[in-house]
């Protein structure tokens, strides 16, 4: 691989081209830097995006929220945020992270993906959108395709190229068009996004992966995919959870991420019938099922009284005694870091992503305690 560009920012080598859009362009790049001990380091690929200001400041605007979005993010499926310069003037370059593995678009091109492949693609991707989407304000993607996600060797999925992130429910002032046609919900044509919006995307991308074709050529019933028809020999619950994930009216649509792995558990829910019961060895019941949860009205069904009560009213203590517990421990992490982010002036802002991510973190365990409550308080 020859890396035989300008250098930049005193240490990024260009190499060859991976990327080039309407805008801007993007290359792998070696990184020679040296440690703060002044010891060599092995030299580091990374990829720089290089935008060129040409006519209107929007483009400017969608790179800078790019570089600004990356800085805040700490996810294994997201590029890290490297450096953010300008040089030569007036063209500006963003360092990141780079991803190990292929595209999916790169990958379909020399085979075909399995059904168990793309379920687990699925999945990751969620688990990645779930992050986004729960930040606050939500981050919302844009532009999923098979050519923005990248599989490593050992499965891992990340998402890349956040030219289009949107950091908020809707842009002031006018709204711009930014997305893949065929993988964009038809409410992005209007600017309207909401993290809906990326679930269709991705929904459309799996339907790209396992049909061979561009979403924009599958056969269609009115505005809606076909899918049936397109997607004969898949499995149904799969099939079902990628039906309700490109709904082309958003209301109609899972509206998290979190509800569409609830799509894909309910969808295999009747296949746990055939199963040995539980109590029939280790691996037998609906409860080995893998990817299943007991429906919490179950959890209680059949339970002779008073014992059926007795659990219920544990259930409940437990819920409540959890809930309070995090409501504690973000109050306290509220103050700690608010102290110490008014201590750490060089450092605030990081101080602050900290405390806004231990937060969200206790937050989503106070909702399971939440969840835990209301289930103990279900009837049949």
């Amino acid at each position: 691989m020859s890396f035989d560009g300008p250098r930049i920012g005193g240490r990024y080598v260009l190499g060859p081209r991976l990327g080039r859009g309407s805008q801007a362009e993007t290359f792998l790049a070696r990184d020679e830097r040296r440690d703060a001990l002044g010891k060599s380091e092995d030299p580091q690929l990374v990829v720089v995006k290089r935008l060129i200001l040409r006519g209107t400041w929007k483009s400017f605007e969608l790179f800078e929220r790019e570089a600004k979005v990356l800085s805040q993010l700490r996810h294994p499926g997201v590029p890290r945020f490297i450096a953010s310069f300008e040089e030569p003037p007036g063209t500006f370059n963003l360092v990141m992270e780079r991803m190990p593995g292929d595209t999916l678009r790169e990958l379909v091109s020399r085979r075909r993906l399995s059904e168990l492949e793309l379920r687990d693609i699925l999945i990751r991707c969620l688990e990645i959108l779930d992050y986004l989407h729960t930040r606050t304000p939500p981050l919302v993607h844009r532009d999923l395709k098979p050519s923005n996600i990248v599989r490593a060797p050992d499965g891992k999925i990340a998402l890349v190229d956040f030219g289009g992130v949107l950091d908020g429910a809707r842009e002031q002032g006018g709204s711009t068009v930014v997305g893949t046609f065929g993988y964009m919900a038809p409410e992005q044509l209007h600017g309207q996004v909401t993290p809906a919006t990326d679930l269709y995307a991705l929904g459309a991308t799996i339907v790209s992966l396992a049909g061979g074709i561009e979403p924009e050529d599958v056969p269609r019933k009115g505005l809606q995919m076909d899918l049936v028809r397109h997607l004969p020999a898949m499995d149904p619950s799969l099939r079902a959870t990628l039906i309700a994930m490109t709904e082309p009216d958003p209301s109609q649509r899972p509206a998290r991420a979190r509800d569409v792995v609830a799509l894909l558990a309910k969808a295999k829910a009747p296949e746990a019938k055939a199963l040995p019961r539980a109590g029939a060895g280790p691996q037998g019941g609906a409860l080995a099922t893998r990817g299943q949860v007991l429906p919490a009205r179950q959890l209680f069904t059949g339970m002779a009284e008073p014992w059926a009560t007795l659990l219920r009213l544990s259930v409940l203590g437990f819920g409540a005694g959890g809930w309070i517990g995090m409501a504690g421990l973000r109050l306290s992490a509220l103050v700690t870091f608010a102290i110490a982010a008014a201590l750490a002036f060089p450092v605030r802002r990081t101080v602050r992503g900290a405390g806004r991510e231990l937060d969200t973190m206790l937050a989503e365990g106070q909702a399971g305690f939440t969840d835990l409550m209301k289930m103990s308080m279900q009837r049949r």
